[in-house]
């Protein structure tokens, strides 16, 4: 990997590594967007975590002008597991990762705003992700302005398949923790991006929010209560845990607190909501003490 950033007279050279679980023809919507950009690419990695490689089937649907670049490799399930077989797996000349996963397309040209950011020495940094049907579904009330990622701000401004990486950060960091994430084999069923920028940060490179950097998500399928509060209380276990790793104990306290003041704020909207932000707080705790109660 080189870590030099490129000149302002180069074209970026970009490698994209893609997680998928369950491809199907969504996977195609994400590369017909790669090739609306301007970069040049140097791979698309696709890890493969179904059993038979069903992307092998999806992608004969696929005459696309990147399918030259395009290479499977198979690995567990697990989302940090998969980022960090596709990571290795490339070569090195690229100076920009991008990291989306198989539900998400790039909403038009963004080549520009993240060659801009990485000529002027950005290390790594988060996009935009907007719901597919408008902004109701919203995950995070995402800025207007391009920021400066810090430990305050970066969960209100960064999520996972929206993450873009250089050469230098992957040095200067490593990779994924395969115990955090999304299929791992712990408790801790989130956090496994946010811990990778809080490393970063805390190694003092400079990490961002780049609006220009936008992505459009799939609609989800609906999951009963009974399973969106399993998911809820899953993901925030993993929250507490890179809490417990990356925070002093005011700001693991602090998380608490704000997540004590929800539960009793939401008792306003009902059972349901208030029972929903509970599974959050309970498990918050027990990822900040280790301890599944």
């Amino acid at each position: 990997m080189s870590a030099a950033a490129p000149t302002s007279t180069e074209l970026i050279s970009a490698s994209v590594v893609i997680p998928s679980l369950s491809p199907n023809a969504g996977l195609l919507r994400l590369l017909q967007s790669l090739e609306l950009q301007r970069f040049t690419y140097s791979q698309i990695i696709i890890v493969d975590q179904s059993l038979g490689l069903k992307s092998r089937a999806v992608l004969e649907n696929y005459e696309g002008s990147l399918r030259p670049k395009i290479q499977i490799i198979e690995s567990e399930p697990g989302l940090a597991k998969a980022r960090n077989a596709g990571l290795s797996a490339l070569r090195d000349g690229w100076d920009v990762v991008l990291l989306p996963d198989d539900d998400v397309w790039l909403d038009g040209d963004v080549s520009e705003s993240v060659t801009k950011a990485i000529r002027q020495g950005v290390s790594a940094g988060s996009g935009r992700l907007d719901p597919e049907n408008g902004t109701d579904g919203l995950r995070i009330d995402f800025p207007d302005k391009q920021i400066l990622l810090t430990q305050g701000n970066v969960w209100r401004s960064s999520i996972e398949a929206c993450y873009f990486l250089t050469p230098h950060f992957l040095k200067s960091v490593g990779m994924y923790d395969e115990s955090l994430g999304l299929g791992a084999k712990t408790p801790w069923q989130s956090g496994e991006g946010t811990d990778l920028l809080l490393r970063g940060l805390e190694r003092g490179l400079t990490v961002v929010y780049l609006p220009g950097y936008k992505l459009v998500e799939a609609t989800m399928p609906t999951l009963s209560a009974e399973k969106s509060r399993r998911r809820l209380r899953n993901y925030a276990r993993g929250t507490g845990r890179v809490f417990a790793r990356n925070y002093s104990l005011a700001g693991r306290c602090a998380l608490l607190i704000r997540s004590a003041g929800r539960v009793v704020l939401q008792t306003r909207r009902g059972r349901e909501a208030f029972r929903d932000n509970w599974q959050i707080l309970v498990g918050r705790v027990e990822g900040i003490t280790g301890k599944i109660l």
